[in-house]
């Protein structure tokens, strides 16, 4: 067997809550937040985490230090693992995106495969970025255990290229703050052996209050 990757998404932001899109901008993890990433971190002990790759983003980085410092593992950023950059939303509230980008909202609703958002990035190019990392990754470890923060959309787009699935079922996956998932790549290819869990987190509340669910 090859490597595994545990693929994470940071924990709840200033931002997931108020409702505003994220994407290459920032806001901090809330207490909520941080409460998450730690209780993930626990829960991570029981799994031999040799490598912690981060987003260069703030709130991954905050999620995945927290990770760290329960695991004893130092994390180390890239760009690779970055937010789909969503150009003129970001730090908008769906209900102005509607107002003052309805066409391409509706796209980004109904055919996300195919938006084309001002200033900002496809799913076909975070795919092709994600699909060059894990690549490498592959070819300087072998049988390691890799842990990736990153961020909604780019974590599904992710389980997806690893599904060998198109992007158009972005929604098809759903991904909570700090949810883990596990793929195990073995001789026929990578399979998923958990998604979405977030069994780890006391008194789970989910919010669906952003453009990117």
């Amino acid at each position: 067997m090859a490597n595994t990757f545990y693929i994470v998404r940071h924990g709840q932001t200033n931002w997931n809550i108020l409702g505003k899109t994220q994407g290459h901008g920032n806001s901090d993890l809330t207490a909520k937040g941080e409460e998450q990433a730690t209780c993930l971190g626990e829960a991570l002990k029981e799994y031999p985490i040799d490598y912690i790759y981060s987003s260069d983003l703030g709130r991954a980085i905050q999620t995945a230090n927290l990770i760290g410092e329960k695991i004893g593992v130092k994390v180390k950023e890239t760009p690779a693992l970055r937010e789909m950059g969503f150009g003129v939303w970001e730090g908008l509230l769906i209900d102005e995106i509607k107002q003052d980008y309805l066409e391409t909202y509706n796209t980004w609703r109904n055919e996300p495969h195919l938006v084309n958002i001002e200033g900002g990035e496809t799913l076909h190019l975070i795919k092709d970025r994600l699909e060059v990392f894990i690549k490498e990754l592959n070819e300087k470890y072998n049988d390691k255990h890799i842990l990736l923060v990153s961020h909604s959309v780019t974590v599904r787009v992710l389980l997806l290229a690893f599904l060998n699935s198109g992007m158009e079922n972005i929604y098809r996956i759903k991904q909570d703050n700090t949810a883990l998932n596990i793929v195990e790549y073995r001789d026929y290819g990578p399979v998923i052996i958990k998604m979405n869990d977030t069994s780890h987190i006391k008194n789970n509340e989910k919010i669906n209050n952003s453009a990117l669910e």
